[in-house]
């Protein structure tokens, strides 16, 4: 009798089991159906020569990446969206901002297949809300980037979910004037017939964009340009973040990011305009920009002047051809050239040894002696060991004589010891240098 109970028992068990198995099993067949419908028929007049995309197992690394980078809090909400453009060409890194209050239509074929999957979802969608359409996160995550592929007018390589608590630690924002060339009846004044007339007409929009806080570029910064270093960093970093492309891809980016400087990352936003407090994308104008940016042959060699107008546009993007490449705007270059002419012999210089070498602050600041600079003092930097050393000054336009000095030394503009113009924090790279 016991047997026969035990007996009913595990066959029942068993078949709800492979029930379970079957429900979870159709669920995710259909969503692999829906999402390749989209991918297939999502915008009119897609060529059929197009690859079908599955977000779930074909992420992978390109030559020129595209990351759309998603920040969501605990309250299930979108709060930050970017496109990243990492180019393994030039060794560019951009960053593009979207305004989570941005509302988009999509398109009628598209939203036909996504209602196969929420009949339920609006045609106009908010990004704020993307996890609110789906019920699963990771759908959402999938099927947004689709959407946002439309919106943008280019291909996403692959996402990534940031939590709020690594966006506060990592980023910050500024606010920039976005400036954008498109065909617009704004501005214009009525003709004969009362026709306001449609002109190439440059707008410009306020945002706040996303850019890396210092402590963020101070701890890349710090890794130097160690590969070793970095895939450590990387791997770190991927505890924290949900993405559909994984740590082992993600590491094919090494070899990139030990070249890159990121005191020269570009930060854009995505053209558009407010109307109240909700955005538009002019898609149109962002497929343009988004072009300029992936195909730029040239390496960025300035830092981006924010003070400027923030608007991607072929004078700024040159090309290989271009005879003087100028990644920055007008504006930037004359501060640029002006920075070349600065005499740091005139400026008051504090050394401080972040290499954990003995005696490398010593013979740097003999060295610099001896080379006419002002370097009253020296001491011993407190922070983490550094590889690469900084050189860190008051003003912008200072220190650019002082580089040829170190090994591939970096600039930037920040706080230095109280009574000096610029602060040298030499690495480790330096100390073969004495």
């Amino acid at each position: 009798m016991k047997k026969n109970v035990l007996k009913m028992f595990f066959l029942s068990l068993g078949k709800s089991l492979l029930c379970i198995a079957v429900l979870l099993l159709v669920g995710f067949a259909s969503y692999k159906i829906s999402y390749t419908l989209l991918a297939k028929g999502g915008a009119g007049g897609s060529s059929s020569t197009e690859n079908l995309k599955d977000i779930m197992d074909e992420a992978q690394t390109d030559e020129i990446s595209k990351n759309l980078i998603y920040v969501a809090d605990d309250k299930n909400k979108i709060t930050h969206l970017m496109l990243e453009i990492c180019n393994t060409k030039t060794y560019n890194m951009d960053y593009i901002t979207i305004p989570v209050t941005t509302d988009y239509t999509i398109p009628s074929v598209m939203y036909r297949k996504l209602c196969q999957v929420n009949e339920e979802i609006p045609q106009v969608i908010r990004i704020s809300k993307l996890l609110q359409y789906f019920e699963d996160e990771s759908k959402a995550y999938g099927y947004g980037e689709l959407i946002f592929e439309k919106m943008l007018g280019t291909d996403i390589s692959y996402y990534t979910v940031l939590k709020q608590e690594t966006y506060d630690n990592h980023y910050t924002q500024q606010k920039v004037k976005v400036a954008y060339k498109t065909k617009s009846s704004e501005n214009n004044t009525p003709g004969p017939d009362g026709m306001v007339p449609v002109t190439n007409t440059t707008l410009k929009t306020k945002m706040n964009i996303t850019v890396l806080s210092d402590t963020y570029k101070r701890q890349i910064s710090d890794l130097g340009h160690d590969q070793d270093k970095i895939a450590e960093f990387i791997k770190d970093q991927y505890e924290g973040v949900a993405s559909n492309l994984t740590v082992y891809n993600k590491l094919g980016y090494v070899e990139a990011y030990e070249k890159m400087d990121c005191n020269l990352y570009h930060f854009w936003g995505v053209p558009g305009k407010y109307s109240r407090k909700l955005f538009e994308v002019d898609t149109k104008a962002t497929k343009k920009a988004i072009k300029y940016l992936v195909e730029n042959g040239e390496t960025y060699v300035q830092e981006q002047d924010l003070t400027a107008a923030n608007m991607i546009r072929k004078s700024q993007v040159v090309s290989k051809t271009s005879p003087s490449p100028s990644p920055v705007s007008t504006k930037s270059s004359k501060s640029t050239k002006s920075a070349k002419k600065t005499n740091s012999k005139d400026l008051k210089i504090y050394v401080s040894n972040g290499s954990q070498i003995a005696g490398l602050a010593a013979s740097t600041q003999k060295k610099l002696k001896n080379a006419g600079y002002n370097v009253p003092e020296v001491g011993n930097y407190t922070g983490k060991t550094l590889t690469t050393t900084k050189i860190i000054v008051s003003k912008k336009g200072q220190g650019e004589d002082l580089k040829e000095y170190f090994n591939n030394a970096q600039v930037t503009v920040g706080s230095v010891s109280k009574g000096y113009d610029i602060e040298i924090i030499l690495g480790t790279r330096d100390a073969n240098s004495r």
